[in-house]
């Protein structure tokens, strides 16, 4: 299961769909996806960015108008991979007691 917590200071994905093999998992590349293209962009921006087989992390991240829909739009494809695929994706978002 990939699972991926969302908090005001970043995000952080790990784990493995496991939805089909390698190569052939579509909930693997939907995520993948979704969260590399943000990564990318939160970079850009002048986010901290790590990715590793199996990880990404990204912190740091500006206060900046983009930034907010970058993730807010991340999110709200993420969820919707959740709702199809619920035993492959965790969705976590914390409010960090804000």
């Amino acid at each position: 299961m990939i699972k991926v917590v969302f908090d005001k200071k970043g995000l952080a994905a790990n784990g493995h769909a496991d939805f089909n093999e390698y190569g052939k998992d579509v909930v693997c590349a939907a995520v993948s996806s979704a969260l590399q293209q943000a990564a990318y962009i939160l970079k850009d921006l002048g986010a901290n960015v790590v990715i590793k087989k199996g990880h990404l992390e990204i912190s740091e991240i500006p206060d900046d108008p983009c930034a907010e829909k970058v993730l807010r739009i991340t999110l709200g494809i993420l969820a919707g991979i959740q709702r199809k695929y619920p035993e492959n994706l965790y969705l976590e978002v914390k409010d960090n007691g804000d």
